[in-house]
């Protein structure tokens, strides 16, 4: 989400609790007061009608919220799990209340958290309850970062009819999407002297990939190979079926991106990488993209072959940390890996996201 939408969100950071609205009390017991005053002057039956309605509103409201508390529920769900940066998304909230009463003020705690950059902000959304029906909301969420969208509604409070009593009440609605750069950024990276940082595929590809695309899906036919089979599609058909492969090149590029910096240094180096990416997959070059994981204090590899391997790819990243030397994974990359001639680091250079060939000795 943008940060000026954050900077909005983050006055509403309250978290909502049960509470008294004494403001409300104080104006029903001076209306009390007045009838009560009124019906010792007059002594009409029209008086005394308004004197008992008063009287008896409070309770039957306070039986009403109870109802309504025991009813009312709230979901939110988000249509589109993955999307590209800067694009507009939303969310789906529905409210649904199966009690025959009414509340005009349910406040839902909406609470967002990008999980790879640990920013989280929340606002309060009012919404009307009625009787027996669901109140359906979209909310639009402008994604300027790149990450892992964790939303959720922990809590809603429930005010009665007449204003004086809010409750709070434990929802646990979750939504979770996936941000991803859009793939098209201009980038000026030279792609013949980026050729330098690929190696022999055969070298270096573990046993038992396969570094080819699947085009299609057909029937089994004798001299298949048996890794082609595709398992889950035949147990459904009962039928053997073999996944129609293309050949892609017998080279790789191996693309190390550091996960250093600033949130918006990080952000834009993520945006290079998945741009630098795609163009090999669209050119079939087979794509090796590497980083290094605090957690697990070793390099991450992922085979990228396609774009949902991308996607599969970045999805994995959003759950590493980031760390602030840089210079630490040449030195790791040196020491661990020293069998790569070359590959092509993307990091932060002169203030800008860039692409260049380490070549190691």
């Amino acid at each position: 989400m943008s940060k000026k939408h954050s900077e909005k969100k983050e006055k509403n950071n309250k978290p909502l609790k049960t509470r008294v609205h004494p403001t409300r009390v104080i104006a029903y017991l001076v209306q009390l007061g007045i009838i009560i005053f009124l019906f010792d002057f007059l002594r009409n039956h029209f008086m005394m009608l308004a004197f008992s309605i008063v009287v008896a509103a409070p309770v039957l409201d306070i039986i009403a919220l109870v109802f309504i508390y025991r009813g009312i529920s709230v979901k939110l769900t988000a249509p589109e799990r993955d999307v590209s940066r800067f694009n507009m998304g939303y969310l789906k909230l529905i409210l649904s209340n199966k009690s025959f009463m009414v509340s005009y003020d349910v406040c839902a705690r909406l609470s967002a958290e990008n999980t790879f950059y640990n920013d989280e902000n929340s606002t309060i959304i009012s919404l009307p309850a009625a009787a027996r029906t669901d109140y359906e909301q979209q909310i639009p969420v402008n994604y300027s970062m790149n990450g892992s969208y964790r939303f959720s509604i922990p809590e809603i409070t429930v005010r009665d009819f007449l204003g004086f009593v809010s409750l709070k009440k434990k929802v646990d609605s979750v939504a979770e999407v996936n941000v991803y750069p859009d793939g098209y950024t201009v980038v000026g990276f030279d792609m013949t002297d980026m050729a330098r940082g690929m190696t022999e595929s055969e070298e270096t590809v573990k046993k038992g990939h396969d570094f080819s695309d699947v085009s299609d899906v057909r029937e089994y036919i004798p001299g298949d190979k048996l890794m082609s089979i595709h398992w889950k599609l035949s147990a459904k058909r009962d039928i053997l079926m073999v996944k129609d492969r293309v050949s892609m090149s017998d080279q790789q590029m191996i693309i190390l991106t550091e996960l250093s910096g600033s949130d918006e240094e990080v952000d834009e180096i993520l945006s290079l990488t998945y741009t630098i990416i795609v163009k090999f997959v669209r050119e079939q070059t087979y794509v090796r993209l590497t980083w290094w994981s605090e957690a697990n204090f070793a390099f991450e590899e992922r085979q990228i072959m396609n774009l949902d391997n991308l996607r599969e790819a970045f999805a994995d990243i959003y759950y590493e940390k980031i760390y602030p030397d840089p210079e630490k994974t040449k030195a790791y990359m040196r020491s661990i890996r020293p069998e790569l001639k070359a590959y092509v680091n993307v990091c932060m250079r002169n203030g800008e996201a860039d692409a260049m060939i380490v070549e190691q000795d």
